[in-house]
């Protein structure tokens, strides 16, 4: 139960029902007169433009029983509440692939705006016509990175216009799409069977290793075909692989990078490299805290035998001698001198 509690799906029901518990609290605390008030807030008939029969010829018509300030200040509280657990679960179901603030405030402050907003016209049509003039001229520039942030989006705008006519509608919207939402996320609706998804990779990959003599080019397919698909947690188990590749093969690189240090040179003369450096390298992996393979390098003078340079650093407490001594014998067969440097 206390797990249940912690969960999103437990706050979710927790702040729905805490909800419903003060708005039944109020009703049962209000006088009759605020109850009627009330009631007409919750579900608000179109107030009647045509005047009352009774009224004195030439009167102005009896203006509506709900007053619009108390009216929009019930509907935007209405639809703040409503919208802040939809913008939950838009932070909570994208943190793997990385969402936006901007978009998580907008999801509170729009359906509150909105619902201001449709108190102020739903009474007058000049006045809608007036407000839709006056947010065509207003151009707001912005790219979803996401499809769903869309359908997010227009479901707080539904909120918002729900709220500032009838705010039992925009509470049904809110606790049916966030139910929805919860259940696709859980199971992981329209995702793609993993050995499809495999097999598309490797497609990908192929088609990128045929161009990998082209740097530029590897890059860029690389980029475009498999890194753009992946999400930011594929990225970073990625970039650590890369790195860990990256300490093994080509040229040293600084320490402010990330990059462990080597401290001495390891360089090995051999008669047959293939059969040598399997030995050398298991004595390497008892001796020394890391070590990396540098590539060979030709022998000076007039010898024309290889050498195996390697880049290490010593464990603690272990001599450099100690370490020649056994690459020496582990590879004696093959290793023809053994220096550090």
């Amino acid at each position: 139960m206390n797990r249940f509690l912690k969960s999103i799906a437990g706050r979710l029901v927790a702040y729905y029902g805490a909800l419903t518990a003060l708005g039944w609290l109020v009703w049962l605390l209000a006088a009759p007169g605020l109850r009627a008030r009330l009631a007409q807030m919750w579900m608000p008939g179109m107030p009647s433009l045509v005047a009352s029969v009774t009224e004195p010829l030439g009167a102005a018509p009896s203006g509506p029983v709900i007053i619009a300030p108390m009216q929009a200040l019930f509907a935007s509280l209405a639809a703040c509440a409503l919208a802040l657990p939809v913008a939950w679960v838009y932070t909570y179901t994208r943190r793997a692939q990385g969402f936006s603030q901007s978009v998580g405030q907008a999801l509170v402050l729009l359906p509150t705006v909105v619902a201001a907003i449709t108190v102020l016209v739903k009474e007058s049509l000049p006045l809608a016509f007036a407000l839709a003039g006056i947010v065509a001229a207003v151009r707001f520039r912005n790219t979803l990175e996401d499809s769903k942030d869309a359908v997010f989006i227009l479901l707080v705008t539904a909120i918002g216009l729900a709220s500032g006519v009838s705010p039992a509608v925009g509470s049904i919207l809110s606790i049916i799409f966030v139910i929805v939402v919860m259940v696709l996320w859980t199971v992981d609706f329209a995702r793609e069977p993993a050995g499809i998804e495999g097999e598309r990779a490797k497609r990908q990959l192929e088609r990128a290793m045929a161009i990998a003599n082209r740097t530029s080019q590897f890059v860029a397919r690389v980029d475009k075909e498999v890194l753009q698909s992946l999400a930011p947690a594929q990225l970073d188990a990625l970039a650590e692989r890369v790195r860990r590749r990256r300490r093994t093969v080509g040229r040293p690189v600084t320490e402010e990078m990330g990059q462990p240090r080597y401290d001495k040179k390891l360089v090995i003369a051999l008669t047959d490299t293939e059969a040598a450096r399997p030995m050398i390298e298991q004595a390497l992996e008892s001796y020394t805290k890391r070590w990396r393979f540098d590539g060979m390098k030709n022998g000076e003078g007039e010898s024309d035998m290889l050498s195996a340079v390697y880049s290490i650093r010593l464990r603690k407490g272990v001599p450099a001698e100690l370490l020649r001594s056994a690459v020496r014998d582990a590879a004696a067969p093959y290793a023809a001198d053994v220096s550090i440097e």
